[in-house]
């Protein structure tokens, strides 16, 4: 097409008609670097994120890094007190959350297992087999006593897999989910005796896909998880009599939390994989989870429930040869943050971590490589996300945005071969949590290029998407 067409073509802009998130603030965890390092990786780490507009840092306080060992309780020892936990861990912890305050960052524990030895089964990995309820209620107190300043709580992480969980069922029947309510009920229950029950407390911190299978070890799929935490059977009726009582359902008492918090990472193959079961959802099948909360809204305090994705990323290969193709992981990363900015029952968007593990047992999902270096595409597509979206043979819809303020006006462009870019419209003035989306008419839309501009630089050159919209449903 000729650059005379071209712009004979540009276009009408129009604003986006469904309702998304107004605000999706940035949650950035990575506790190798802010916890468990040196001072001054933790000071480089904070100081990056700060950097890149991150506005919560996520920290996960592990109970058996704090509690004494051994496998008997210590005689005297009161859980609800700050002072009964090991002071040098605690210092590991404030030195995060006190920095991520002095930076302007909002600091969100996760209360988290594993257990003490002495308040949990024998099991492998260790402090995961049944921990004591009652005595995490007194530990979360403590937490919540040493940390008045912080206002965003999580209970326990993914209880739905047995890395952190166990069992996850006793005789083929879900269990986990029943224990999992126990140590919510006890975890708010000490966040709210230390005097934080008006913050942010969520539950769940559910991985999105479970298995078939049906052993002690299977991990249990999201929404099913969510049901039986909920007592409800496949149909959302309450469980009664025999089935009610073999699941400690008899007793049912309404679930607390302002919000579940959620962990949907995909396949390999991105957002438009969908996985097999409906019990599944991973980021392209987030209303999946939101149907299910609205089933179940008389099984909680609160009736409509929010979710905070509060644990995501792309793992990439390199350096991990069977996940992400690295120059897929952009795209996979923009269309990721376009599906939970449109739903307006997501509250937060996340990135877990900064920098990869060492070694390929760890995670390979952070923003730069082990060594430090950045991963090509993917740090910058965190700074300046993008999606493009075909709506028709003559309109996109265009998201983008940039998190660390600046600048607050893009203009978007578009061109066709290797033709140059040309603007669309006038600037547009970012949001106050740093987005746009705007619909675009144009001919020829699908073979075209789109990318924003600011000061400074460029956002990634894309085509417009025409997946089907079916598998997000």
């Amino acid at each position: 097409m000729s650059k005379k067409l071209l712009t004979a073509a540009i276009c009408l802009a129009l604003p986006a008609t469904a309702a998304a998130s107004s605000t999706q603030p940035t949650i950035l965890q990575d506790d190798a670097r802010t916890v468990n390092s040196t001072p001054d990786v933790r000071e480089a780490a904070l100081n990056e994120m700060q950097t890149l507009g991150v506005d919560i840092v996520k920290i996960t306080i592990e109970w058996n890094k704090l509690a004494p060992a051994g496998s008997a309780k210590p005689a005297g020892f009161d859980g609800t007190l700050p002072a009964a936990y090991d002071q040098a861990a605690w210092d590991r912890y404030s030195a995060a959350i006190d920095g991520a305050q002095a930076r302007g960052m909002r600091p969100f524990i996760s209360i988290s297992g594993p257990a003490p030895q002495w308040a949990s089964q024998r099991s492998n990995p260790p402090g995961v087999q049944r921990p004591n309820a009652a005595e995490f209620g007194r530990f979360a107190q403590a937490v919540g006593t040493k940390y008045p300043g912080v206002t965003m709580w999580s209970l326990w992480n993914e209880p739905n897999l047995p890395r952190f969980l166990l069992p996850q069922r006793v005789r083929k029947r879900p269990f986990s989910p029943h224990l999992y309510r126990t140590l919510l009920l006890a975890g708010e229950g000490g966040l709210r005796s230390s005097g934080h029950g008006s913050d942010t407390i969520l539950f769940g911190e559910l991985l999105p896909v479970g298995r078939a299978s049906k052993g002690s070890r299977s991990s249990i799929r999201p929404i099913e998880f969510l049901r039986e935490m909920a007592c409800v059977d496949s149909k959302y009726k309450a469980y009664r009599g025999k089935a009610a009582r073999s699941r400690g359902c008899s007793k049912f008492k309404k679930l607390p939390g302002t919000g579940l918090a959620y962990h949907p990472y995909t396949p390999a193959g991105g957002p438009g994989v969908n996985p097999p079961s409906e019990d599944d959802a991973t980021i392209g099948q987030l209303s999946r989870i939101t149907k299910a909360l609205d089933r179940l809204k008389r099984r909680f305090k609160k009736s409509r429930m929010p979710l905070y994705l509060t644990e995501f990323g792309f793992q990439t290969d390199p350096p991990d040869r069977v996940q992400t193709p690295i120059k897929k992981a952009p795209g996979f990363m923009g269309e990721s943050e376009y599906l939970a900015y449109k739903s307006s029952r997501v509250k937060t968007y996340s990135q877990y971590p900064l920098v990869d593990d060492f070694g390929s047992a760890g995670f390979q999902s952070g923003l730069k490589f082990a060594s430090g270096a950045a991963k090509p595409g993917v740090l910058a597509e965190f700074q300046h996300p993008i999606f493009v979206r075909l709506l028709a043979s003559n309109k996109v819809e265009v998201f983008g945005g940039s998190r660390n303020g600046e600048p607050r006006q893009v203009q978007v462009e578009a061109k066709v071969g290797r033709s140059d870019f040309k603007p669309l419209g006038g600037p547009i003035t970012l949001s106050s949590s740093g987005y746009f989306r705007k619909s675009f008419r144009l001919s020829a839309a699908g073979a075209r290029q789109f990318r924003f501009s600011f000061d400074g630089g460029t956002s990634r050159a894309t085509k417009p998407s025409s997946r089907s919209s079916k598998h997000r449903r």
